[in-house]
């Protein structure tokens, strides 16, 4: 009988440490920058050259994330984002340029580095959304590194390099290239 019940409770702790592992995924409030549009409202912002007046902006939005770190924490960067309203006549549904444009983003961590490349094959500015391709990149890039130094702004974190690229410019925009950039963040950052 003794045996008995130590069988039901290793069997109980089993149990209990497997749904442990199932449950422990590690759900993360992190703020992320997204670059987004403001089509469609009476608001508009400085951005790039002085005194030039745009409908769009990089602003930080909170989020739940869970996943590899950093890569999944730049990738939510392109998440859908919709601004919300109490005004009925406010009826846009996404306002993330990366996806009103077409770009896509991918980051994966080599060595001690992250790699991140905005696709720009399909990057292509709806008419409503008066920005040139050169402030939409500028943008992106800002949304990247704005996101990746807030979130690894401490000492606990050990320094690693971003590399922001991008890939498949068309011919016209061969010289936005320029605006690829390389940042260091953590406890050693530039």
């Amino acid at each position: 009988m003794f045996w008995r019940s130590v069988e039901v409770v290793k069997a109980l702790l089993l149990f209990l440490l497997l749904v442990g592992f199932c449950e422990g995924v590690t759900k993360e409030v992190v703020k992320v920058f997204v670059p987004v549009s403001y089509h469609e409202t009476d608001s508009a912002v400085e951005y790039g050259v002085k005194g030039e007046l745009v409908q769009a902006a990089v602003i930080p939005r909170p989020m739940v994330l869970s996943g590899a770190f950093p890569e999944d924490l730049v990738k939510a960067v392109v998440m859908p984002f919709r601004l919300t309203s109490n005004n009925p006549t406010y009826e846009v549904k996404e306002a993330n340029l990366f996806l009103l444009c077409g770009l896509q983003l991918e980051a994966v961590s080599v060595e001690s580095n992250l790699k991140i490349s905005i696709d720009c094959e399909n990057l292509k500015i709806p008419e409503v959304i008066e920005l040139s391709n050169r402030q939409m990149l500028t943008m992106a890039v800002e949304a990247v590194r704005r996101t990746v130094r807030s979130y690894y702004s401490g000492d606990e974190f050990s320094s690693f390099r971003c590399e922001v690229f991008f890939t498949r410019l068309a011919k016209r925009d061969k010289a936005l290239a320029e605006l690829s950039t390389t940042f260091d963040v953590g406890s050693n950052k530039d």
